[in-house]
């Protein structure tokens, strides 16, 4: 019985190593060029929300600095924002109806919050596997990737910007709170 409980964590421990292996990158974001051109709408989607993640990783980092932490969350709510405007502009059609429109958006509000939170949980599943001995590492991987998504924030802006210009448009109802 024992030995038939001990296989299953030993394949785990042994896929948990080579999985660590392979993800080798000193990113968790590997992008050529900027997010916002990326072809494929579910890459650039993804890209925004590992962005997200890393930013809220960043300011968990950062919790004893508050004003700095803030400033990163405030970025991790701009790069889902993000996700939410790559899938809707990907999707506008002139002739959309109404119904049509709020599927799509309900859809990628969806998509903003379970693409960043899957990101999240792999970065800190990662976090995790370093321990004590990698930290430095996994704290220099998550630096490096907010280092790209700093440097994609003009991107990440335009799609704000498109998100006010919808809400000022009355396409969108924005939640008074």
């Amino acid at each position: 019985m024992v030995q038939k409980a001990f296989i299953p964590i030993v394949l785990a421990t042994s896929l948990l190593s080579s999985f660590a292996l392979a993800e080798e990158s000193n990113s968790y974001l590997s992008v050529d060029g900027p997010i916002i051109q990326i072809d494929n709408m579910n890459r650039e989607a993804e890209a925004w929300g590992t962005c997200s993640a890393a930013y809220d990783v960043m300011a968990m980092l950062l919790e004893e600095r508050p004003a700095q932490a803030q400033q990163f969350k405030n970025y991790g709510n701009g790069a889902a924002l993000a996700v939410v405007m790559a899938h809707v502009s990907d999707g506008l059609e002139r002739d959309m109806s109404p119904e049509q429109f709020g599927a799509l958006w309900n859809y990628s509000k969806t998509l903003s919050e379970s693409i960043p939170e899957t990101q999240k949980t792999m970065i800190l599943a990662d976090a995790e596997n370093a321990g004590e001995k990698g930290s430095d590492k996994f704290v220099e991987k998550v630096a490096n990737t907010v280092k790209t998504c700093i440097s994609n924030l003009e991107g990440q802006q335009a799609y704000i910007d498109t998100w006010r210009e919808l809400a000022k448009s009355g396409l969108l109802s924005v939640p008074q709170d």
